[in-house]
């Protein structure tokens, strides 16, 4: 019998979780499937009870749920918790549990970087995610911004983090920009750039968004001589611990980013 997952969200369009997983799954000789559910805000309490009934083996939340499936979860891990966003859903002896791997795959591609601060773009829950990942690094300095002013004040004051106004945010300094914006994400927003002027600050540019691999901004971080990593590597190295989460088996992320590189490709 087969076990199912799949990957919550709207839109969806742009996600490769279905993709990645499945490839994995089979790679792995795994009787599992994993699905892509595009559920609207009205939908989410009823798609929840159905996850329960069913029951689906796991789930892997993006935008715009990561904050507000907790209510309909049993338990949260500490690291979760501490950051109020889930974006891995697994039961555990009947019990619903969130947890969250976005702070593992963010980390990976700078832990060895010597950073001292931090320009975060955007307050949702992949910020929230960024900013744990950024203080476990140990940074001296988080600044946040964000389009809605009292959304950023309102994470700032949670998380004990600087902000300040979006029509600010060129005049900031700091060694590292992180965008957890859809903006330069495939299709509406592909053209698009939280950094609106050519110059830009920072010696290492980092863009949550995957697809398209080389956003407006990374293309702007280059040309700025900045270093620029793609959301691609944060993407694979958190599906990578959901694999371990859900399997107690361990995903090559070499050969994950290789797939996922000739998909994005192609």
């Amino acid at each position: 019998m087969y076990q199912a997952y799949g990957v919550l969200g709207y839109p969806l369009g742009h996600s490769l979780s279905p993709y990645l997983h499945n490839s994995a799954f089979e790679l792995h000789n795994m009787q599992r499937c994993y699905f892509k559910w595009e559920i609207r805000q009205d939908d989410l309490e009823a798609f929840m009870r159905s996850v329960r009934i069913l029951p689906l083996s796991g789930i892997s939340v993006t935008i715009p749920y990561k904050e507000n499936i907790i209510k309909f979860l049993d338990e949260i891990t500490p690291e979760a918790q501490a950051m109020g966003a889930v974006n891995t859903v697994y039961h555990n002896n009947g019990i619903l549990v969130g947890a969250n791997t976005d702070f593992i795959g963010f980390m990976e591609p700078i832990k060895h970087l010597p950073l001292h601060s931090a320009l975060v773009c955007g307050a949702g829950g992949a910020a929230r995610s960024v900013i744990y990942g950024l203080k476990k690094l140990g940074l001296e300095s988080i600044c946040l911004c964000n389009r809605s002013t009292g959304k950023a004040a309102e994470l700032a004051q949670e998380f004990k983090v600087d902000h300040i106004l979006w029509e600010d945010r060129h005049k900031y300094e700091a060694d590292l920009l992180v965008n957890t914006t859809p903006l330069g994400t495939s299709n509406q927003n592909q053209d698009l750039s939280p950094w609106e002027i050519k110059n830009l600050p920072f010696k290492v540019v980092y863009d949550l968004v995957y697809n398209p691999l080389e956003t407006v901004l990374l293309k702007q971080a280059a040309s700025n001589g900045a270093v620029a990593v793609s959301g691609l590597s944060m993407f694979v190295h958190q599906a990578a611990e959901q694999f371990r989460i859900w399997t107690n088996e361990k995903m090559n992320t070499e050969w994950a980013e290789k797939l996922l590189r000739e998909k994005l490709g192609s």
